[in-house]
């Protein structure tokens, strides 16, 4: 094998970074482009046990098709086995960015069919370069910025010290051939915009700009890795059996610190972190740190964080209808707005009365029964708990007893015409309370 300098710096990164073991076997991602071709190459030239996959995005309809035909000769001519799978990602894709969805169904694909072993992709320097321009323009944090990492779970990147110069002159010096894909030379793609007039720019400026691009992931990645076990640390403190979160953990974190760890929440929560910028983690920070104990921010792919008091939760939103007011006879005994439930009885007139928080003994003299219900808190609604205090509004009792602001609308206000009765958590108007007359036992329960 001729050009022996690309085949020394793929050995020197798989050493590097235990990429594989002599005589391993590993599944060569083939597109039949210069890198991946070179890739498999220096893969066989080092001894290793190779296999190769191919898939025909069905895309680019004849040129597609060639470069599968490609593909099948090449491997055919080294004695290398090769997978094709063919998936129309244009169908698949669904509206949704095709070039997304055919990296996703590539990725899926590749791990099918390595059926355990490594897979080994051809991604370059400037493939890095390009991967760090891209994140950095988008607005990406540090890890966006440290590129394309050498090693991903099985995934490895024996190439990824190599420019495409050096893949170039490897493959004219030992007369090996490859396809071109059309689509690389659109500047429709923000990547290729990026690669044909960005890149020539750096590299006058400095003609090694992918290598110090390389440089600078390693850097980040090691700092990334102490930073995330801090972060790790904070989101074990702040964790609560109830799946919130303490705020006073990330309060008291450096900012770098605070921003992996609310990334880390936001990924528990089920949300997908693709397009979660360094402006959403710094809107969460302030968050934190807000006055308003029942802020909230929208979060993309329909997500949402918002405070309650100390605490703060990252969920799914969910459009759930208002609570309908529920009619009340007595005895009664049901269930409302999906989990409270409900019971009432008349006392006997020696029955002793045992008073819990949300068991109330009420006069009967003052409810008018025909109007009685148990409704959802309605704006006006007040009561009046103690002989002292004046009558309040139930948002501030609510507030005074740091009830999140989310849960406020599923608490149980039991209520006739004339106003409210008892309301769930927060206790009785002190006019309802029982004198000489027939006695009302209202028992709330979470069911």
């Amino acid at each position: 094998m001729r050009n022996n300098g690309l085949v020394r710096t793929a050995a020197e990164t798989i050493r590097r970074y235990d990429m594989l073991r002599p005589g391993e076997t590993v599944l060569a991602a083939l597109s039949g482009g210069a890198d991946s071709v070179s890739l498999l190459l220096v893969l066989q030239s080092l001894g290793y046990e190779v296999r190769a996959f191919h898939l025909n995005h069905c895309l680019r309809g004849a040129e597609s098709d060639r470069d599968e035909a490609f593909c099948r000769a090449l491997c055919a001519k080294r004695g290398v086995p090769l997978t094709v799978v063919r998936v129309d990602i244009a169908a698949l894709s669904q509206g949704k960015a095709v070039e997304e969805t055919a990296r996703r169904e590539r990725y899926a694909q590749l791990e099918k069919a390595a059926d355990g072993c490594k897979i080994a992709t051809a991604h370059t320097a400037d493939d890095n370069l390009e991967t760090v321009l891209f994140h950095l323009v988008r607005g990406s944090g540090a890890r966006g910025l440290a590129g394309i990492p050498p090693v991903r779970g099985n995934i490895i990147r024996p190439l990824l010290n190599a420019e495409r110069r050096e893949i170039e002159a490897f493959l004219r010096e030992n007369g090996q051939d490859y396809v071109t894909d059309s689509s690389n030379l659109s500047d429709d793609y923000t990547r290729n915009r990026l690669r044909h007039s960005v890149l020539p720019v750096l590299r006058e400026i400095n003609p090694a700009a992918a290598q110090s691009a390389l440089r600078l992931g390693q850097q980040l990645r090691q700092d990334e890795q102490t930073l995330g076990a801090l972060a790790a640390d904070c989101l074990h403190a702040a964790a609560q059996p109830d799946g919130s979160y303490d705020t006073r953990p990330f309060l008291l974190c450096r900012e770098a610190v605070r921003g992996r760890a609310l990334r880390k929440a936001a990924e528990n929560a089920g949300m997908p972190l693709r397009d979660l910028a360094q402006t959403h983690i710094e809107a969460l920070g302030r968050l934190l740190e807000s006055a308003d104990p029942s802020a909230q921010l929208d979060l993309p792919h329909g997500f949402t964080a918002r405070r309650e008091y100390e605490r703060f939760r990252i969920e799914k939103r969910e459009s759930l209808p208002a609570a309908e007011a529920m009619a009340l006879a007595v005895p009664f005994d049901g269930v409302w707005a999906g989990g409270n439930r409900v019971k009432l009885r008349k006392l006997e007139k020696s029955e002793v009365f045992y008073k819990t928080v949300n068991t109330f003994c009420a006069d009967c003299g003052t409810i008018d029964f025909a109007s009685l219900c148990v409704r959802a808190r309605q704006t006006g609604d007040r009561l009046r708990l103690t002989e002292k205090g004046g009558s309040r509004t139930l948002k501030k009792l609510m507030i005074d007893r740091k009830i999140p602001a989310a849960e406020r609308n599923g608490l149980a206000v039991i209520a006739d015409k004339n106003g409210v009765i008892a309301v769930q958590n927060i206790g009785m108007d002190l006019s309802r309370a029982p004198k000489n007359g027939e006695r009302l036992e209202i028992k709330i329960e979470r069911n």
